[in-house]
């Protein structure tokens, strides 16, 4: 059977590469423009970014010949020149979705509200959709799933993010036949849960990243909307609200993430949850009521406790890791993680300060709130606010620090498209 590489290669040599449009090339998207250009099979043809000029930067930095790179918003202007080789860059994501030839959209902005727009965008004209923005994903992947599946598309979060890489390791332990007892990821940052892009300010610019975005790490956000769509996709739950984080070395991993009567945190099973400690890796903890596979186990030297096992991997490439989701959707239509069950799990929003009737909400690593992973039926009765619907709604009433926001707390702003995409998946799950 030909490797990966091969069955790209051979596709590049008959039919050409697979043609890749991508929404976001910032320091993600970027990234990700630069790896494509050492494969065989895939090219990204066409990038969007809002800001003036990126797109064009981005190609530039990964080694694309700036001559071959043009500036238009002209549908078939755009078509004639990906077809001759050449590459489209726009400022316009509504338009590079519905150019004519791209096999696949790549969604990177990690901003919810344009993830929701160019993902239902990129559906609806029939393409393959990559998406990177896991925070849209936490609010609406059910919807997106069960709506390319109508449209013969898929929809796929992506290797090499925590969710993708811990959905790899649950694959295969449970294609082996092992009891998946829990699931997690290290985490990079202390958490802070006060941190805003005031605060990350000098650490993001020598990091070279947005400040909003290591906000978002810092306060914990990232984390919860990563376990939220993780949860979602196998069906584990938080045990407890933003989960129990404990501190904890990989070696005791299994020690830890068990049953109390196992000596370990939780009450049971079944749980998502993170450590601080084990990062940049992802884990899973197994177990077996066979005797025979528990000595091999033992013989194997896999970190184990009792009748408990660690199935961890110290490492996630996160851009650098997509092409193989991209690759496995366009060649076989199969998807690294995607959300094909009623959600389990929810980021609710909390507030970072007090807050004030007229307050706006100013989203994802913001000065306003942050998320914290909850159980979608605790959220569902509680009326609790998704974070992914929380930007740029207005507070009716006060809210104290480190309160939970109700539907009720708020104005939410009607004018955003992923509400109008959450309130249908709602109907799709409660009617």
């Amino acid at each position: 059977m030909p490797s990966l590489k091969e069955r790209l290669k051979a596709r590049q040599d008959t039919k050409g590469p697979f043609k890749v449009g991508l929404v976001g090339t910032g320091q993600m998207g970027t990234g990700l423009i630069s790896l494509m250009e050492k494969m065989y099979g895939m090219e990204i043809v066409a990038g969007a970014d809002v800001l003036p000029g990126r797109a064009e930067a981005a190609f530039k930095e990964a080694g694309v010949d700036p001559k071959l790179v043009h500036q238009t918003d002209d549908l078939d202007k755009a078509s004639e020149l990906i077809a001759d080789g050449q590459r489209v860059a726009s400022v316009s994501a509504d338009f590079l979705v519905q150019i004519p030839g791209l096999d696949a959209i790549v969604e990177s902005t990690g901003i919810p509200e344009v993830g929701a727009v160019i993902c239902d965008a990129a559906i609806e004209a029939g393409k393959q959709v990559i998406n990177m923005n896991v925070e849209t994903d936490a609010t609406i992947g059910y919807y997106l799933t069960q709506k390319a599946k109508k449209a013969g598309v898929v929809y796929s979060l992506v290797a090499g993010d925590e969710p993708g890489s811990i959905r790899e390791l649950y694959d295969f332990a449970d294609a082996l036949g092992f009891e998946i007892i829990t699931i997690g990821k290290g985490k990079n940052n202390p958490l802070d849960r006060a941190s805003n892009p005031d605060t990350a300010a000098a650490k993001a610019k020598a990091q070279q990243m947005s400040p909003k975005m290591l906000a978002s790490f810092e306060d914990g956000t990232k984390t919860m909307v990563e376990m939220t769509s993780i949860g979602n996709s196998t069906g584990f739950i938080p045990e407890v609200r933003g989960a129990h984080g404990p501190k904890c070395s990989v070696a005791d991993l299994p020690k830890v993430f068990v049953p109390k009567s196992a000596g370990g945190i939780f009450e049971s099973k079944g749980f998502v949850d993170y450590a601080v400690g084990p990062a940049p890796g992802v884990f899973i903890i197994i177990s077996t009521d066979q005797p025979k596979i528990a000595r091999d186990l033992n013989y194997l030297h896999l970190s184990g406790s009792g009748n408990y096992w660690c199935l961890y991997r110290p490492y996630h490439l996160a851009n650098l890791e997509t092409p193989i989701t991209i690759a496995h959707v366009c060649l076989d239509g199969n998807a690294t993680l995607q959300i094909d069950r009623a959600p389990v799990c929810e980021t609710i929003t909390v507030a970072k300060r007090d807050l004030n009737p007229g307050d706006k909400i100013d989203g994802i690593g913001g000065f306003t709130v942050y998320g914290m992973i909850e159980k979608e039926a605790v959220a569902h009765r509680d009326n609790l606010l998704p974070l992914g619907l929380s930007g740029g709604a207005t507070l009716k009433r006060a809210v104290k620090m480190g309160d939970a926001l109700q539907y009720d707390d708020v104005d939410l702003n009607e004018s955003q498209y992923i509400l109008k995409l959450r309130r249908e998946q709602d109907k799709m799950i409660y009617g």
